[in-house]
C-alpha cells in the first residue's frame, strides 16, 4: 500500500509543477500583450522619427 501512496505523491508533484509552469507561461503572455497594447496606444513612441513643425 505504501507504494501506491508514493506513486500518488509523485503524480501530484508533477501536476503541481505543470500547473506552476502554465501559470508562469500565462503571466509571460499577458505581459507581452500589455506591452504591445501600450505601444499601440502611443504611436509617437514608435521607431519612426517625429515630424517637427518648426
Amino acid at each position: 500500500m505504501a507504494r501506491k501512496n508514493r506513486q500518488q505523491f509523485i503524480k501530484q508533484q508533477k501536476e503541481m509543477e505543470r500547473a506552476r509552469k502554465a501559470k508562469e507561461k500565462m503571466a509571460k503572455r499577458q505581459g507581452k500583450n500589455e506591452s504591445v497594447a501600450n505601444e499601440s496606444d502611443f504611436p509617437e513612441s514608435s521607431d519612426q522619427p517625429a515630424v517637427s513643425e518648426s
